[in-house]
């Protein structure tokens, strides 16, 4: 906290310097960069291993942070049947007769088989690194769905209400429901294992491929859910859901009147426990600006409370783009984005119960980077398909705006 509070300072001094010169704005971006990396440290891209190289450099990392723990047996009814992920991987390979029983359906009214259920102390296992990979995950609304489809109520209008005279025709209104229809969608990952990999003991790989897959699938889902398009997209994000608000900027450079409008353009009742979202680049912008008093709308984080814009709490979200060109439809030029809502309550990410794993020694798939096939056979290697099928849903477009700045 001492290091946070000195680089502030250090960056306040330099921010109301007198001094204009590029060598004092490269000083303040310096301070800014370091500053921001120290009180939120870096979020992995999740790349996933694509080919045997990378999954090993992937698992010396692993080994070298220290997550080298013996697996502990499993314990659940399903999972006292393998032990542990090695057993239960080369049980899906070798003897699928053990397992025949949980093989899993990837639709609603068909038969296709989408591989076997994972025992749940492999899904839990990523339901919980999800949620440390993905600030978005932390501040939704999570609502597991036990079928493939479902209906929530939600309500459309309130009750009106108003004076009347004595002996007046008192009016009588009813508020108005709609229904959020939830279709579950599937999310699947391919990792490309090595052989010698699933059958050494000593890999702690229930925890190893739990992180891989939900690093990868947590950050995916917020992406989506803040970004996605509804077509190329399975479902609407927040900046394309009909009805948000959009909030301009007043000039060509973001100022504290923007984040004025941004916080206040929704009502009491949304703006209750809201929470702001943006990129690294956007907080960079916003630490620099001023309220009407000349106090900083950045609060640094205290033993007791986090870092906040304007007393708003705020998370920063690796998939919001940082600055994107102005071919990209999303912002339409070099601005970055910052999104206000109750996420807690109107933005719905919604799992299907079952996870699910489908393991193949035969899989091949083709190339496009240098033309060619490959082979889990040809190549002695063992690829694990994971899918999880989830829903994602904004439950009111007015109750979340956001703000295109530069």
């Amino acid at each position: 906290m001492d290091d946070i509070m000195s680089s502030l300072h250090e960056l306040r001094q330099t921010l109301d310097s007198k001094i204009s010169s590029c060598i004092t704005e490269e000083k303040a971006q310096k301070i800014i960069s370091d500053l921001i990396n120290k009180v939120h440290p870096a979020q992995s891209k999740a790349v996933l291993p694509t080919t045997e190289d990378t999954l090993l450099e992937r698992f010396a990392d692993f080994a070298a942070k220290g997550k080298f723990a013996p697996e502990k047996p499993w314990t659940s009814e399903y999972g006292r049947k393998f032990g542990n992920m090695k057993n239960f991987l080369l049980a899906a390979k070798n003897n699928p007769a053990i397992i025949e029983g949980q093989k899993a359906v990837l639709s609603e009214g068909t038969n296709n088989i989408g591989g076997y259920l994972v025992p749940t102390e492999f899904s839990n296992e990523v339901i919980r690194l999800m949620t440390d990979a993905s600030p978005i995950m932390q501040i939704a609304n999570i609502l597991p769905m036990s079928a493939w489809k479902r209906q929530i109520p939600k309500q459309l209008t309130n009750l009106q209400v108003g004076w009347v005279a004595e002996s007046g025709t008192k009016t009588i209104s009813n508020p108005t429901f709609g229904q959020i229809e939830q279709t579950a969608k599937v999310l699947a990952t391919v990792i490309k294992c090595t052989d010698e990999l699933i059958r050494d003991s000593a890999i702690n790989l229930t925890q190893f491929l739990s992180e891989i897959v939900a690093e990868a699938m947590a950050l995916e889902i917020e992406r989506v859910a803040l970004l996605g398009d509804g077509s190329t997209d399975p479902f609407y994000g927040i900046l394309k859901t009909s009805g948000v608000n959009a909030v301009s900027m007043a000039s060509s450079t973001v100022s504290f009147d923007d984040i004025s409008n941004l916080i206040f353009s929704l009502n009491e009742t949304q703006a209750k426990d809201g929470v702001i979202a943006l990129s690294r680049a956007g907080l960079a912008k916003l630490m620099q600006l001023k309220d009407l008093n000349g106090q900083y709308v950045w609060c640094p984080p205290s033993a007791t409370s986090p870092a906040k814009i304007w007393n708003v709490p705020y998370v920063v979200c690796s998939q919001i783009p940082n600055e994107v060109s102005s071919a990209n439809s999303l912002t339409g030029g070099d601005k970055t984005i910052a999104f206000f809502g109750r996420f807690n309550k109107n933005l719905l990410i919604s799992p299907r119960e079952e996870m699910t794993v489908k393991v193949s020694q035969d899989a091949a798939a083709w190339n496009s980077t240098d033309s060619s096939l490959e082979s889990a056979f040809m190549t002695d290697q063992t690829w694990l398909r994971f899918t999880q099928a989830l829903s994602i849903n904004v439950t009111y477009g007015n109750a979340f705006s956001y703000l295109l700045f530069k």
